[in-house]
């Protein structure tokens, strides 16, 4: 089982979680409208502070990492009951190789960008509508407006 996890689940996990995700447009109160990332709980979005940066949401995101762990889990532990698995070492030590090198370009990008790292989201966000996303793609905002000028609208009623 522990050789499943190293090999199998762990990479799984760690791909599905930065390519899958689920977006949800919103209006952060006080603030202005947003696309914010993850799933179940959100634990990403544009920075406030400053252009080109990002906000994540630490607490939100391992809890997020957690489900996704869960779920590869459950799916490698069904599939190999039914059929085995046979990852060769050479395959998993590319993958955590490439992993490490994309992990330390991101922590390198990210630094110089002004992202920010904050233990929980501290605003609270009226939720308009949501999808999943791939490569973290979301539709354009544009669409959106109607809804938000709806709820300004009743916001100062």
């Amino acid at each position: 089982m522990k050789k499943l996890i190293f090999k199998i689940t762990l990479p799984l996990t760690i791909l599905l979680f930065n390519i899958v995700s689920m977006w949800q447009y919103g209006a952060v109160i006080d603030g202005t409208d947003e696309f914010l990332f993850g799933f179940p709980f959100i634990h990403k979005c544009r920075g406030f502070h400053t252009s080109l940066s990002t906000q994540y949401f630490v607490t939100e995101m391992f809890l997020n990492f957690i489900c996704y762990f869960t779920i590869c889990l459950l799916i490698t532990y069904f599939l190999s009951k039914n059929q085995k698995i046979n990852i060769s070492n050479t395959v998993a030590k590319v993958f955590w190789i490439g992993f490490m090198i994309f992990f330390i370009s991101f922590m390198y990008i990210s630094q110089s960008l002004n992202d920010v790292y904050v233990l929980q989201r501290d605003f609270e966000v009226e939720i308009f509508d949501r999808g999943f996303s791939i490569f973290g793609g979301h539709p354009d905002r544009e669409l959106f407006i109607n809804m938000l000028d709806q709820w300004i609208k009743n916001q100062n009623q």
